[in-house]
């Protein structure tokens, strides 16, 4: 499935037009979730279910952690237990971790 139209302008670093939902599912869902409006994030829920968002923004919380801090604070009590919540708030709390790279490019 292409991706929507009302989604291109987050992509502007690629050519939009030819992202596939289900190839580029992590991409789209990060991007969508670190700098989309709710508009578009209520589309992206019209993409992918629940579970699937889920997966992906756990995945991410837990491994290159390459959402901003605010993303994750807000999605956090859908998505991450307590005790992961608690994990993730004491290693954003080092003194140090605001100037470490975390983007990745894909």
């Amino acid at each position: 499935m292409k991706l929507p139209a009302e989604l291109h302008a987050l992509f502007w670093h690629c050519n939009a037009e030819e992202l596939d939902t289900e190839i580029a599912k992590t991409r789209i869902v990060l991007e969508v979730l670190a700098r989309g409006s709710m508009d578009q994030i209520k589309l992206l829920y019209q993409i992918y279910d629940n579970n699937t968002v889920g997966q992906v923004f756990r995945a991410d919380v837990k491994g290159n952690r390459t959402l901003p801090a605010p993303v994750v604070y807000l999605f956090s009590s859908l998505y991450l237990t307590e005790r992961e919540f608690e994990e993730y708030k004491e290693w954003h709390r080092h003194p140090v971790r605001k100037w470490e790279q975390r983007r990745v490019v894909l």
